[in-house]
């Protein structure tokens, strides 16, 4: 069974030196796991991400190059994360069939540098870079000494030139299926996870991972490494306004253990609340104990990963999901919001990958720069988020009546109940309830609905009330006016030269309110009924 030891006698004690002897012996990974590298299965636990290397897919004959290559292994264990390992591992699956290679096995050899040739072919043309994981095998064994991996090969191949990998292509062709989402998408998937604590169709769990991959940008290795001590619920400022804090463990910094490093992110009100409620629901579920050796997950697992130890150091991950795990659960959660893309009119599809390049994109439409785009998606290289500059950002998407009437029952923006009449309403008795729209055209004021609410909400009606739960419309009320108004609105904003922010600041209620009339019509047609 594997179990961890202290991180910094791991990442101290990296050891370069490989023997045939590596291959009968107890590993310690980078993270500070023991592998046991004896058997035919090598299991690599990590909180993030675990690994098996299964030598039954790489049908090699006992002998110097399965040796060598053992111990090249044992050698990335110690020194490299999971990830790395597993890239490596992937490729050498293609590498031993090879022609070039399956020839030196069987006539007790050398590798000739046509192997390169042979894997390059092997590859598609997004994938050439993957070569220098060969490049890397092949030169690491070489130095070693290893009698099959010449040396004057391994030079010609440390003189080749591999291309990095091509950064961008899903952002910069804004692949409607692996791109980053429109705004109108956004705006649909937003308002769905609104909605859902109304319907039931998440979990808190699953409503607060989406929240947070869409406000954070996050990998999904962070996020599921959050514990509820990197919560932070701070007392309300003057204003009353409450602040929430979360403390983000840093993603892929060189750290050999997990958790080693944060960096404070500020959420909003919305998204602490649904943090909040998540953190009381865990605390009501799995009361604090003083003996707690589980670490506290923020988003726990129901059962114990059986990839990680049960019992002493280490332990304290084994509820915690994996980064697999968690991005599986924001995919899944968002294809129950049963959200319907406006642009493609399919089901909205969705990974934590895209909600990663469409919260850069947005910061970049707003202006951020490339030092603070590089922070906040935590890139210590600033050439990483070079291709959200790549990408037009002042485009505003067009937008108008016929539009909205197309697209606002697709963007799910309304999400009030529709009624007959003022008498149908919620509080319907009480004049003070009702929702109006100025008229400035006619200098007059007329009613649109009944605010469903018993409190006082503090937002601007009309525009805020159209993507509220409370609100409800009646089929009776000039919507097509408030719709005319905004649309106005829209267009003067543009023609004065503002942002593409400030153009579409209203997009979502124009849409809720095509979403109304469209509704109106279809119940007037005999085709539904209100509600």
């Amino acid at each position: 069974m594997a179990r961890m030891i202290d991180a910094a006698v791991a990442e101290s004690g990296m050891e370069t030196r490989s023997s045939l002897a590596d291959r009968d012996q107890i590993v310690v990974s980078r993270a500070g796991y023991e592998v046991d590298t004896s058997g035919k299965l090598w299991r690599i636990p990590h909180p993030g991400r675990s690994a098996t290397l299964d030598w039954l897919e790489v049908d090699l004959p006992v002998g110097t190059v399965l040796h060598a290559t053992e111990a090249y292994f044992s050698y990335l264990i110690r020194n490299y994360s999971v990830r790395e390992v597993s890239n490596n591992w992937e490729i050498f699956k293609i590498l031993w069939p090879l022609p070039s290679i399956q020839a030196a096995l069987e006539f007790d050899g050398e590798i000739p540098f046509q192997f390169l040739g042979q894997l390059a072919n092997a590859l598609s043309e997004h994938e050439q870079y993957r070569l220098h994981y060969g490049r890397k095998w092949y030169c690491w064994c070489s130095d070693q000494g290893f009698a099959p991996f010449s040396p004057e090969v391994a030079f010609l191949l440390d003189e080749r030139v591999i291309g990095g990998n091509e950064k961008g292509h899903a952002v910069r062709s804004a692949d409607p299926d692996k791109g980053p989402l429109l705004d109108s998408e956004v705006i649909a998937l937003s308002n769905a996870l609104r909605a859902s604590p109304t319907n039931g169709t998440l979990t808190l769990q699953e409503q607060a991972a989406i929240w947070l991959a869409l406000a954070l940008g996050s990998n999904p290795e962070p996020l599921a490494l959050l514990r509820e001590e990197d919560f932070w619920d701070v007392p309300m400022t003057e204003n009353g306004a409450p602040v929430f804090l979360l403390e983000v463990p840093r993603h892929k910094k060189g750290h050999a253990a997990p958790r080693a490093e944060s960096v404070d992110r500020r959420l909003n009100p919305e998204i602490g609340e649904v943090l909040l409620a998540l953190f009381n629901q865990n605390r009501a579920d799995h009361p604090m104990d003083l003996s707690d050796s589980d670490g506290r997950p923020l988003f726990r697992r129901q059962t114990p990963r059986k990839d990680l130890p049960q019992e002493g150091p280490g332990s304290d991950y084994r509820y915690h999901r994996s980064a697999h795990e968690f991005s599986l659960m924001v995919t899944r959660a968002v294809e129950k919001l049963s959200v319907i893309s406006p642009r493609t009119g399919r089901p909205l599809r969705v990974t934590m990958r895209r909600l990663r390049y469409t919260f850069a994109t947005r910061l970049v439409r707003e202006g951020a720069s490339r030092q603070v785009v590089a922070r906040l998606l935590d890139h210590t290289d600033l050439q990483n988020v070079s291709v959200y500059f790549d990408v037009k950002s002042d485009i505003v998407e067009a937008l108008d009546a016929a539009m909205a009437l197309t697209l606002g029952p697709l963007s799910q923006a309304f999400l009030g109940t529709l009624v007959r009449n003022e008498q149908e309403a919620i509080r319907g008795e009480r004049p003070s309830s009702r929702v109006y729209h100025t008229d400035r055209k006619q200098n007059s004021l007329e009613a649109l609905g009944t605010c469903g609410s018993f409190s006082f909400c503090g937002l601007t009606a009309p525009i805020a009330c159209y993507t509220c739960v409370r609100f409800q419309p009646w089929m009776d009320a000039p919507h097509d006016k408030a719709l005319s108004g905004l649309l106005d609105e829209r267009k003067r904003r543009e023609e004065i030269g503002l942002g593409p922010s400030m153009i579409m600041l209203f997009d979502t209620t124009i849409l809720a309110i095509a979403d109304v009339i469209m509704r109106i019509d279809i119940v007037q047609a005999g085709g539904s009924s209100a509600g």
